[in-house]
């Protein structure tokens, strides 16, 4: 069994901290490491297994999901095509002096306490939140190469930074799951391309048809995934995108709307006054 050492951290071991980038073209095969590995699936899908006490687990994970790898655990990455993951790996050591107030979060032990058998948690993170994560890394990462004075006090700060964004963010989902990798598969492909063109015209027998399952099958299965009806997901992303265009752009309601895949405006403020409690326009002036 491959055994990552501690010297992959940094160029710098003293720090035990460093931002990996990762292209899944091909499979990776079972390992497991002497640090906490934090991942942040950014494009894509796989599956993802951990081996314990003899047996394995396995599970769905895709862009938006947030999830942890402790020390020792045996783990690989299967059918992940073009997905695309940070990987924050760090010496439990970095975070000892903090860990009683982290403890505090309520999402803290679905990410750092994985010890049910044959159990998994992960989160499953908005649009906005995902940003401020994906951000956080890339400046983690940066400050990492250019090591200029200081810079192992900033990182550590920027390494409590990520790790408070993610504790506080407002995930869609913390879930535990153990799942059918074959099935997975096919639905994952499903949900990217939700998650890619959430503003295209969809059907549950065109998402029934691409899964090669009938539409009952379908919904069932993508209620298991991801807690909800199929639809009621894509809504979900059609106002993460909203406001995202709210906060960012001065284009009109209607526009935004149509953007969003809502082709009458007042079913758009409807769909998102039952998200938000209030209008489009209202949440638009909030923001400034």
């Amino acid at each position: 069994m491959d055994k990552m050492k501690i010297t992959q951290y940094s160029h710098d071991d003293s720090l035990q901290l460093r931002v990996i980038t990762t292209n899944m073209n091909k499979n990776i095969p079972e390992h497991s490491h002497d640090f906490i590995e934090l991942v942040f699936f950014a494009e894509g899908a796989a599956i993802h297994s951990i081996r314990k006490n003899n047996r394995m687990t396995s599970y769905p994970v895709m862009q938006g999901d947030c999830f942890t790898i402790l020390p020792s655990e045996i783990h690989s990455f299967d059918n992940g095509n073009t997905a695309f993951y940070y990987n924050v790996i760090f010496s439990p050591s970095l975070i000892k002096n903090e860990i009683q107030e982290l403890k505090e979060f309520e999402s803290w032990p679905l990410l750092f306490d994985q010890s049910k058998n044959n159990v998994r948690s992960k989160m499953h993170l908005n649009l906005n939140d995902r940003m401020e994560v994906q951000n956080c890394i890339l400046k983690l990462n940066d400050k990492l190469k250019q090591k200029n004075k200081g810079y192992k006090i900033l990182c550590r700060g920027l390494l409590l930074e990520l790790l408070l964004k993610i504790l506080c963010s407002s995930p869609k989902k913390m879930f535990e799951v153990e799942s059918d990798t074959k099935l997975d598969n096919r639905i994952l492909a499903v949900i990217n391309e939700m998650e890619k063109h959430p503003e295209k015209h969809y059907t549950l027998s065109d998402f029934a048809k691409k899964s090669n399952m009938c539409i009952s099958g379908f919904s069932h299965k993508f209620h298991t995934i991801l807690g909800v009806p199929p639809f009621e997901y894509l809504l979900s992303l059609r106002i993460e995108k909203a406001e995202c265009l709210l906060k960012s752009s001065s284009m009109s309601i209607y526009d935004i709307a149509e953007q969003c895949g809502f082709y009458d405006v007042n079913y758009f403020i409807k769909v998102f006054r039952r998200f938000h409690n209030t209008t489009p326009a209202k949440f638009r002036k909030m923001q400034n």
